[in-house]
């Protein structure tokens, strides 16, 4: 009887997991570390979680690739490290090294060699965050650059 009132948490907890909207730290673990391979293709679910990681190595969280400005650590809750004007790992910052327009990790550099990546929680990467139109990694990134231009990097 224990084992199977075990497996109905379990599943619950699985369920709950499922359905939160944001990015849990545990979700972000080490994700930047498998960013570094080819795009498998830019097929995003409506249930995936697109994350953002940057700096050398993609070590550094920048956030999740939400529009909500509800999500703790979406890119657009000006509120949070990862949408506010004044926050380092934010690309609103522009005078920071991920939204500098002269810096090889920002996204509004349209000759960067090495913008922030996208990645869900399972580790799939998806492309990269960039202006630079020809990287040969930006997969999924074509898909938000409206949303650079005419948002994120303008001055």
């Amino acid at each position: 009887m224990r084992i199977v009132a075990c497996l109905q948490r379990s599943v619950l907890v699985i369920t709950l997991l499922a359905i939160n909207d944001g990015c849990s730290p545990a979700a972000r673990n080490n994700m930047g570390a498998g960013a570094n391979t080819a795009a498998s293709g830019s097929g995003i679910t409506r249930q995936a979680k697109l994350m953002l990681f940057g700096g050398e190595g993609h070590r550094t969280y920048l956030g999740c690739l939400r529009r909500s400005e509800y999500v703790v650590d979406s890119v657009s809750n000006e509120y949070s490290d990862h949408g506010s004007r004044y926050s380092n790992t934010s690309v609103w910052n522009h005078n920071s090294e991920f939204g500098f327009q002269y810096s090889n990790y920002g996204a509004c550099n349209p000759y960067a060699n090495d913008p922030r990546v996208i990645v869900d929680s399972e580790g799939k990467f998806y492309g990269r965050l960039t202006l630079n139109a020809y990287h040969p990694q930006i997969g999924a990134g074509t898909r938000y650059n409206e949303w650079l231009v005419n948002k994120v990097c303008e001055r």
